[in-house]
């Protein structure tokens, strides 16, 4: 099996919103409460209007119960890899890829997302409690995988997965946000005995940088090197008892795409966009590609379409085109 079993548990936003509606003091609860008071108050007009006061109360709490009953809708974001206009698939060569223009193959083509929401056209953000199917979703994290572990994706696995699955209040949506990469209180765990899908060897530096972010692995015509996209966080500072205490660079994507049905339109990921000013036949200095380092020549161009800027760090998610509705 590629993946470890892990128990079923929800993103807690969404959860305790609910239990704030409905599990409150409700409407039974408060509005007999208040009814009593009312009725059994006989010692005078004061006690009188606080009575009163208590069913007014009660009948408000009522009305708070019946709102928390609103069952949350199923969500589901679909996404599709792409290498400039053309599906991704491991068995393709692919022609005008960077520049200036290789022909390359793809080897690798996964990636972590999390904090999951949708947008409203009023600019709020609504959180997407992802659910956790014991193989592709844990706690608010998500792994898209669009290898199949043949042809040159040989070193790959089988399952593939394109959706990200949860739920959210019903609503009128015109767009989705999100994060790629892994949040910082998972991102430095040790793989060996994580929860599936954060236990893949193949997407895991080691637990002081933590997990690949992205993995997409390109193979250039003619060229004795691979132009590896490895995304992760770096700078990472060991806090003296076996953890890590901050990194410098998080790398961390933000993503935000309006002016679209995000439940039924795909989210394309497109690998030619985000090298498009790469040249992935010419290894400039340091690994082959982009392993994240800010003084690796080839992270500049890399970084500026992911919405990083390579100087400082600071996320851009204006800048990034890696991500874009289909």
């Amino acid at each position: 099996m590629k993946f470890l079993v892990t128990t079923f548990l929800s993103l807690s936003a969404l959860g305790l919103g609910l239990c704030t509606i409905g599990c409150g003091d409700g409407g039974s609860g408060s509005g007999g409460s208040g009814g009593t008071t009312t009725s059994s108050t006989s010692s005078g007009g004061a006690g009188g209007a606080t009575g009163g006061t208590g069913g007014a109360t009660g009948g408000t709490g009522g009305a708070t119960g019946g709102t928390g009953g609103v069952a949350p809708m199923a969500v589901t974001l679909t996404f599709e890899a792409q290498v400039g206009d053309e599906p991704f698939d491991c068995s393709k060569t692919f022609t005008g890829v960077g520049a200036p223009p290789a022909e390359v193959k793809i080897a690798d083509y996964r990636l972590y997302v999390h904090e999951v929401a949708l947008h409203q056209a009023d600019g709020t953000l609504v959180p997407v409690a992802l659910d956790q199917d014991d193989l592709w979703q844990y706690e608010g994290v998500a792994l898209l995988d669009f290898e199949d572990g043949t042809a040159s994706c040989a070193n790959g696995t089988a399952e593939k997965n394109a959706v990200v699955k949860g739920s959210a209040p019903p609503g009128e949506y015109d767009g989705v946000a999100f994060k790629v990469g892994v949040p910082f209180e998972l991102n430095h765990k040790d793989a060996a005995v994580a929860p599936s899908p954060l236990n893949l060897s193949a997407l895991f530096w080691s637990w002081n940088e933590g997990y690949k972010f992205i993995r997409i692995d390109s193979i250039p015509a003619g060229s004795d090197a691979a132009f590896n996209l490895h995304l992760g966080s770096t700078g990472c500072m060991d806090d003296g008892s076996g953890g890590v205490s901050s990194c410098a660079r998080p790398n961390r994507p933000e993503v935000s795409l309006t002016g679209f049905d995000p439940l039924k339109t795909a989210i394309v990921i497109d690998y030619g966009a985000v090298v498009a000013a790469s040249d992935l036949a010419t290894n400039g200095g340091g690994p082959p590609g982009c392993m994240s380092g800010p003084a690796d020549p080839e992270c500049g161009p890399v970084f500026d379409h992911l919405g990083i800027d390579i100087a400082d760090g600071s996320i851009h998610p204006e800048n990034q085109v890696l991500f874009r509705a289909k």
